[in-house]
């Protein structure tokens, strides 16, 4: 019995040990994090056109965090299960549910893509 579990013991650290950085993984730069606000019923752009949101800047806490993400356009992505949005420098062809890091740092980002 304890040979058994010295062994699973040796397997799980020599995954652990081998196991991928989250820093080897794609990079997508975060320039800027928003907030959705609903627009009442009716509301126009400066075009006249009807739109029923906008996003504002907000701030989040510096740190690193493990997100989900969901597509709303091709440079903007929420983060599954807040009210934050990343408005990315480039377009990161994620899919809606991808995985990942994110790393925050004065109010911009580095998001990096779970392989």
């Amino acid at each position: 019995m304890k040979t058994a579990l010295t062994i699973f013991l040796l397997i799980l650290s020599f995954q652990l040990a081998n196991a991928q950085s989250y820093k080897e993984w794609d990079v997508h730069d975060v320039i800027r994090f928003y907030k959705k606000v609903d627009l009442e019923f009716n509301s126009l752009d400066s075009e006249g056109e009807d739109i029923d949101e906008v996003y504002v800047p907000t701030k989040v806490e510096d740190g690193t965090y493990k997100v989900e993400v969901y597509k709303v356009s091709s440079k903007l992505y929420r983060i599954t299960g807040t009210d934050v949005y990343m408005f990315f420098r480039y377009s990161p062809y994620l899919y809606s549910y991808d995985e990942g890091v994110l790393e925050v740092s004065y109010s911009s980002g580095t998001f990096y893509e779970q392989p």
